[in-house]
């Protein structure tokens, strides 16, 4: 069995990125130990209160919680001191984790940030294996893109001087984007032969599963509401990229309009869940209710009982062109059932035809997209349906992308 680190502040269990890959690694012969920080993003607490846990999760793969310091509340001084003090409890105990576990064959460091990256290379660089920088998200563009903070800031100047440290170093270089070979195409140390793309995947086999067995419950007001009512669905996290409230828009504009025949399902949690359902109550929704978050099993069972799912994206060109690879539309798209996107970018929902894409911010457009849905026959449904589950079928399948991986690892090892 070869060793592999994987080193993602933001890393998690059941129907995360590289959980799900570990499961599939660990077949082909790897042994998986992940690093990531016991404190929640979403739900902005702590899982455990030792500044390290060690939980075998499954044969073969191990997770570290490492309890980064100190608390934070969306983008702050505090979130930023969060990620160095991942850097710092992996140097303070990175002796340990070599007698715990044995020093790795290769180390992949993963952002949501760069500090992983960094965590990453020096363990590399210490044992002379190889280094992978995996890309989720790209900082400081992110910064700089989303939130319009200065490049010449301070924290976003501390994020360039990582990244390009990152890039310079790496053996392979692997984004969940499809086109962020684009962006990478600036720094002049990285080969084009150099980058993978690899994007977030999806357990098809054990949704499936799921589904035929029929043993996963809703929990039951959720259920009733989702059997008794035409139900357009979001599941996930209540934070600002996920512009839930343009979706609220949507659904107080058919409102407006005397359309009571679609209603929406809010299902997950995160710092917005009290602004949504402010939002919901100042705008007398009738249409909307809010639940609370649910296990991945159960997403998969809800997002089955549902007409359509919903999702939507801020107009961000400069990174949404580098390409989409977002979980959430896995798990809508093979629902079976269509999705409407709000989306000014390439995408997978418009690739496969598995549903209607709108542009951000076109809130009329949104709520017409979901009467379009409405007004279509069910075999017309789901045979949209169908097109998207397909394509992630066919090229999401996390045994696809496992094997992917496996393919880097041997080219970067000689």
């Amino acid at each position: 069995m070869k060793k592999l680190w994987i080193l993602n502040h933001h890393s998690g269990l059941e129907g995360d990125r590289h959980y799900e890959l570990a499961k599939e690694l660990v077949p082909l012969g790897m042994e998986v130990v992940v690093f990531m920080s016991s404190f929640t993003h979403g739900r902005e607490t702590y899982a455990y209160d030792e500044e390290v846990k060690i939980r075998k999760v499954k044969p073969g793969i191990t997770y570290v919680f490492l309890h980064t310091a100190p608390a934070y509340h969306g983008i702050s001084l505090n979130r930023i001191l969060n990620m160095m003090d991942y850097c710092r409890l992996m140097k303070k105990y990175e002796k340990a984790f070599y007698k715990k576990f044995g020093v790795p064959d290769l180390v992949i460091g993963s952002s949501v940030h760069p500090f992983a990256w960094e965590s990453a290379w020096s363990i590399a660089k210490k044992n002379r294996i190889p280094f992978i920088c995996e890309i989720r998200d790209y900082w400081p563009l992110s910064l700089t893109e989303i939130f319009g903070t200065p490049k010449y800031h301070p924290a976003c100047l501390m994020f360039s001087l990582l990244e390009r440290r990152a890039y310079r170093h790496a053996d392979a270089i692997v984004s969940t984007m499809e086109f962020g070979y684009r962006y990478l195409g600036q720094f002049p140390y990285v080969r084009r032969d150099r980058i993978y793309w690899i994007p977030n995947g999806y357990h098809t086999e054990e949704i499936d599963e799921v589904l035929a067995r029929g043993e996963v419950e809703l929990p039951e007001e959720l259920d009733r509401y989702l059997s008794e009512n035409w139900c357009a669905v979001y599941t996930g996290s209540f934070v600002d990229s996920e512009r839930l409230f343009d979706m609220l828009d949507a659904a107080k504009w058919l409102q407006e309009q005397g359309d009571d025949k679609i209603k929406f399902a809010f299902i997950g949690n995160g710092y917005l869940e009290e602004d949504v359902k402010r939002r919901v109550q100042e705008d007398a929704l009738k249409n909307v209710r809010i639940f609370p978050r649910i296990q991945k099993s159960q997403v998969a069972v809800a997002l089955s009982k549902a007409k359509v799912c919903i999702a939507a994206l801020r107009d961000d060109r400069v990174l949404n062109d580098l390409g989409l690879s977002l979980n959430k539309l896995n798990d809508y798209l093979y629902s079976g059932n269509p999705t409407v996107f709000a989306c000014g970018s390439v995408n997978v929902v418009g690739q496969s035809g598995g549903g209607i894409v709108v542009p951000p911010g076109d809130v009329k457009a949104y709520a017409e997209a979901l009467q379009r849905v409405y007004r279509m026959t069910d075999e017309e449904r789901r045979a949209m349906g169908e097109r998207g589950k397909r394509e992630i079928r066919e090229k999401y399948s996390y045994s696809l992308l496992a094997r992917q991986y496996m393919d880097i690892f041997k080219e970067v090892e000689g």
